[in-house]
């Protein structure tokens, strides 16, 4: 996919809520993150979990959550940060750069739709060493802190968000 593909980040509506329950990933890739459908009906009983789409020439390319509740205390000591949960690129758009681009997008993303937040974490498995290449190559720093999740170890990785 060459650069002038137009990628953006949206809030999750209604409107998305078939491709939404048609994304599917590669067995290989859900021991790592969840499917949109489980996250965003998460989000419906935790409030402060908010629901991301990454689209593609306004097709849904992947998915992700911001979390700004108590999990975050597990990942970070900061009270500014959010935490990224469930994020994943869609086999279609995986390898075309739309990962990198979605991930570019979101400093301006949180500075416009939470700017009380200067920071955000994500644990990634330490098996997982596609994402954690992505997650560096975009500005994320390994932070030398670790969790154990469902699936063993995860790095926590962080990026700081700088105002204008």
């Amino acid at each position: 996919m060459d650069n002038a593909v137009n990628v953006e980040l949206t809030f999750y509506s209604e409107t998305y809520e078939s491709p939404v329950h048609s994304y599917t990933l590669p067995e290989g890739q859900l021991i790592y993150t969840a499917l949109p459908a489980e996250a965003i009906a998460k989000c419906k009983q935790e409030r402060d979990r908010a629901p991301v789409l990454i689209l593609a020439e306004n097709k849904l390319a992947g998915f992700f959550v911001l979390d700004a509740g108590e999990a975050v205390k597990e990942y970070t000591e900061s009270s500014g940060a959010l935490l990224i949960r469930s994020y994943s690129i869609h086999p279609d758009y995986q390898g075309t750069g739309v990962g990198k681009k979605s991930l570019k997008l979101l400093p301006s993303f949180i500075i416009h739709h939470f700017p009380t937040k200067n920071k955000v974490v994500l644990g990634v498995n330490h098996k997982n060493t596609a994402a954690q290449r992505l997650y560096k190559r975009c500005g994320f720093i390994d932070t030398d802190r670790h969790i154990f999740g469902s699936q063993g170890k995860q790095f926590v990785y962080q990026m700081n968000i700088k105002k204008a």
